[in-house]
């Protein structure tokens, strides 16, 4: 037994128990597995009987394949595989062209960090005022006073923002 046909046996097993047409669950089992049977042996007599009233098909090939001549269906074969290679040939391009992207984007943090001279070691000038305006910009923002930097006085900030209660 298949798992759909012990659900259905199941489920109708409970239909009957609840209709009272049952006793106990073993009964309505075996009633509802003889009624399956029964169904399934009408089924099976119904689709035989299909079967053997359509007629056999002496023409083994479908009408549409018919109307295709040769030369048709070879150049309609010949555009399908020249389309699929167009197709491979563009994903081949864009693989490529990604493949260039990630060794270009492996080799940019080198690129990017500070140029070094390989002769003498040294940085090069053009990144040193660029460091130099960076520290004054953080030395200017510590300067000022900022509550989450403790230079602040209780008076300054209100209970009732730390504890909010509602409405007053």
């Amino acid at each position: 037994m298949d798992v759909e046909r012990i659900q259905k046996v199941n489920n109708l097993a409970l239909d009957l128990m609840r209709q009272g047409l049952a006793a106990d669950r073993e009964e309505a089992v075996a009633k509802a597995e003889t009624i399956f049977r029964n169904r399934d042996v009408d089924d099976y007599a119904q689709i035989r009987q299909r079967m053997e009233e359509v007629p056999t098909i002496d023409n083994p090939h479908p009408a549409g394949m018919n109307n295709l001549s040769q030369d048709q269906i070879k150049d309609i074969l010949e555009k399908n595989t020249a389309f699929v290679i167009k197709k491979f040939k563009e994903f081949q391009d864009k693989i490529e062209s990604l493949e260039k992207d990630i060794t270009n984007l492996k080799n940019r943090p080198y690129a990017t960090g500070p140029a070094r001279d390989i002769n003498t070691g040294e940085l090069k000038t053009q990144s040193q005022p660029a460091q130099s305006q960076v520290t004054q910009g953080a030395a200017q923002k510590q300067d000022g006073s900022h509550p989450r930097s403790g230079n602040y006085v209780d008076s300054d900030v209100s209970i009732e923002k730390f504890f909010y209660m509602g409405h007053k």
